[in-house]
């Protein structure tokens, strides 16, 4: 469902949706309180009070999110989180204890403990890099390799010395699989999916199959290309601040320069597989592999793919003006602006924006032209993000139980209070619009930690003006 076109929104109309969403996610989560994981469980939920509570100066909302981490110790106790992923796993959950500790330092013994306990999940894992024999779980943002890399890294900054050496350890070997697998040796891809490892689901006899719909369509195996499932979300991980060399577990000068070369082929690679014969650079969500050379097959017929976080234009920008800071190569910057900037030309029928929400709707578009925006004050990226603010605001009602609904692709109404497709997402793409501390979360999205405030180029306006800097305030004040 498209929402209707509304005039720029105003701060204290950000702040007073965000307080509402705020004290309505927590008064009642429903049953996301009793799931562990990030995407639409308590840890997610818990991480958008954490913010609310910074941007309000409200302990009211910290101490919920407190409960809400504590429902999940509950939950995970009862039915253990076995996987280590980013989404669906352990790291989840390290990354919102993770947010907490950074303000509540009660919370380091429990953070080292769990780090040491995903650093050692993944340790545990065999991870294949030959053509064919990965999945894309195994290095994916949701569940794979990248998310963990990026929890590890980021609960390491936290603990400082409380890192355990299989912290580290862990980290330096997921850096290397990643680069690894963002090697060309000229055949298939290493990121290529055969059907032997796709997403599966029980079968009659219990036993896992892969799902119908991707065999029917991939006979011969799959590229996925979506930030979510494929490599953007590799060059995401490589392109983390810390991941050359912040472990200290050896490689000297080695490993930072194999970790520059894997994102500059990664990103290469990204922009030669784009689709040709548009006037606005655009992805297709998938590509056959060719019938005699097993590599992306870019001739075959494409669409574009929504335009969205997940998948989709926006989200390999995203990747892209990571690579480009984690290289110092402006051009990576210019292809991810021109393609952020060629969402306006792209067609109603192939942007596809029909929800509020995160994952795949106007939040996850505001909080990524907020950060290109901040990353290279291109004035016309301020201006799509304000609209894209708009838009996303024009959603909410108080007859909904979490004032933005979620809209599956039929325009049917879901009403979550969890991050990826819930109202937690949504409240913390508002709060990022008003306070640059809060804008942090987006690491979440990203894999990278924003720019020290201060190293960020001005916000300009159209006609070269610079805009008045923003100011982090509590409601309370003027």
């Amino acid at each position: 469902m498209e929402s209707r076109s509304v005039g720029k929104v105003t701060d204290d109309e950000v702040l007073r949706l965000a307080r509402e969403l705020a004290d309505r996610l927590a008064e009642s989560v429903g049953d996301a309180a009793a799931k562990a994981d990030l995407a639409d469980g308590a840890p997610g939920i818990a991480l958008a009070l954490r913010y609310a509570a910074e941007v309000f100066d409200d302990d009211r909302y910290f101490k919920e999110g407190r409960i809400l981490l504590r429902r999940t110790a509950e939950a995970s106790a009862a039915a253990p989180l076995l996987a280590p992923g980013l989404y669906l796993g352990t790291a989840g959950v390290v990354w919102a204890v993770t947010e907490y500790a950074r303000l509540e330092p009660r919370y380091l013994p429990t953070l080292a403990t769990m780090t040491d306990r995903l650093a050692r999940q993944t340790l545990a894992i065999t991870l294949h890099t030959a053509a064919g024999s990965v999945a894309s779980h195994d290095y994916d943002v949701m569940g794979g390799a990248a998310g963990w890399l990026a929890t590890l890294l980021k609960a390491a900054d936290v603990l400082g010395g409380r890192a355990t050496d299989a912290t580290r350890e862990a980290a330096d070997r997921l850096a290397d699989y990643l680069v690894e697998l963002a090697q060309d040796d000229g055949g298939r891809l290493r990121w290529f999916c055969a059907p032997s490892h796709f997403p599966s689901i029980p079968g009659p006899d219990g036993q896992p199959t892969p799902l119908p719909g991707y065999v029917t369509r991939f006979p011969d195996g799959v590229y996925n290309l979506g930030f979510a499932h494929g490599p953007p979300g590799i060059l995401a991980a490589l392109s983390h601040p810390d991941t050359g060399h912040a472990t200290g577990t050896g490689g000297g000068d080695a490993r930072p320069h194999r970790i520059r070369q894997g994102i500059r082929a990664l990103s290469g690679t990204l922009g030669a597989l784009r689709i040709d014969g548009l006037d606005y650079p655009a992805w297709p969500n998938f590509l056959l592999p060719h019938p005699d050379s097993g590599r992306p097959d870019t001739d075959s017929p494409q669409v574009p793919a929504r335009s969205a976080w997940c998948y989709g234009a926006p989200g390999v920008a995203a990747s892209l003006l990571s690579a480009s800071a984690a290289c110092e190569d402006p051009e990576p910057a210019d292809l991810a602006i021109a393609t952020l900037l060629g969402v306006e030309r792209t067609p109603a029928e192939y942007q596809r924006i029909n929800s509020p929400t995160l994952c795949h709707g106007l939040a996850g578009l505001l909080t990524i032209y907020g950060r290109a925006a901040a990353q290279t004050g291109v004035p016309d990226l301020w201006r799509m993000h304000d609209d894209f603010l708009s838009r996303m605001c024009s959603h909410a009602h108080p007859d909904h139980p979490y004032l933005f609904p979620d809209y599956d692709p039929w325009g049917g109404q879901e009403h979550r209070p969890g991050l990826l497709t819930g109202a937690a997402g949504v409240l913390l793409a508002l709060l990022g619009t008003v306070s640059d501390a809060a804008a942090e979360w987006d690491e979440l999205l990203f894999l990278t930690p924003r720019p020290p405030r201060g190293d960020e180029p001005a916000r300009t306006e159209p006609g070269g003006t610079e805009a008045a800097p923003r100011v982090d305030r509590g409601v309370g004040e003027p």
